[in-house]
């Protein structure tokens, strides 16, 4: 087992070398759909062009939009065969109406089509999704798992999530003040526990993350189908691309298992 680990992290370093010289992260597929010309999404397609993508994940960014470390992250996934598409929510959440439940039904009506189309640039109709995100993007991840009816969904992807979160971006959430708590915003464990009950949820975590409180609430709420995979020395924002990069390639492996077994 240990030498298995052992060389799966030494062949994701041989992907990230790769991924990461010569603006290796930056999006390798221009749409063609003009829906998606209009958003602000960074597709990478798998890197075999000549086969099917392994899985399609579609990643929301965090607060501060989809930046560099989630682009790197983005080109190291699709070197190892998995296409993916990277989302700044920031505009989509600023458009949305006040209130709740309006918001929330507003939020599903736009980003459906986006994930659908998405995945039809990229040649993914057929494979599995993963839904993904970090930070607010994980909270609104593992929302969008258990709110929208996407086809083929494996699971979430969820990187440093806290317990409470909204379908907007506050002030407190830039400065990581309190975790919300106004009307229309949501547990997260809550949501966890309307996630479908045959799609799995992943957890990524710093060791650092001030977060981490969060976890035995989401761990309860997933019961035998969520997993939290450890960042050693790494903190809310992971920025830490290697390890970090490493366990993400481990959840995504997890998430598309048949016939698992818990640890």
């Amino acid at each position: 087992m240990l030498g298995q680990i052992k060389r799966n992290y030494l062949a994701t370093l041989g992907v990230l070398a790769a991924s990461g010289c010569g603006g290796g992260d930056r999006p390798t597929w221009a749409a063609r759909d003009p829906l998606l010309r209009a958003q602000p999404v960074f597709l990478y397609g798998a890197a075999d062009t000549t086969r099917p993508p392994r899985a399609m994940i579609f990643f929301f960014g965090n607060d501060i939009g989809f930046w560099h470390p989630h682009r790197q992250l983005a080109a190291s996934l699709a070197q190892s065969q998995y296409a993916v598409a990277g989302f700044d929510m920031r505009p989509l959440l600023r458009s949305l109406p006040d209130r709740s439940p309006t918001r929330d039904s507003a939020f599903i009506a736009a980003i459906e089509p986006i994930i659908a189309r998405s995945r039809h640039e990229l040649g993914a109709d057929s494979v599995p999704l993963i839904v993904a995100g970090h930070s607010l993007g994980a909270e609104i991840a593992i929302w969008t798992a258990a709110h929208t009816c996407e086809p083929g969904v494996a699971g979430v992807l969820a990187m440093s999530p806290g317990s409470r979160s909204h379908l907007r971006v506050s002030v407190s959430d830039i400065m990581n003040g309190p975790e919300p708590t106004e009307p229309g915003s949501f547990a997260v464990a809550d949501a966890i526990g309307e996630v479908p009950g045959d799609e799995r949820i992943a957890v990524i975590r710093g060791t650092k993350d001030k977060l981490t409180r969060a976890d035995p609430a989401l761990m309860a709420a997933g019961g035998d189908r969520i997993e939290r995979f450890s960042v050693l020395l790494a903190g809310h924002s992971l920025k830490g691309l290697t390890m970090a990069a490493f366990e993400t390639h481990r959840a995504v492996g997890w998430l598309l298992e048949q016939g698992r077994t818990r640890r």
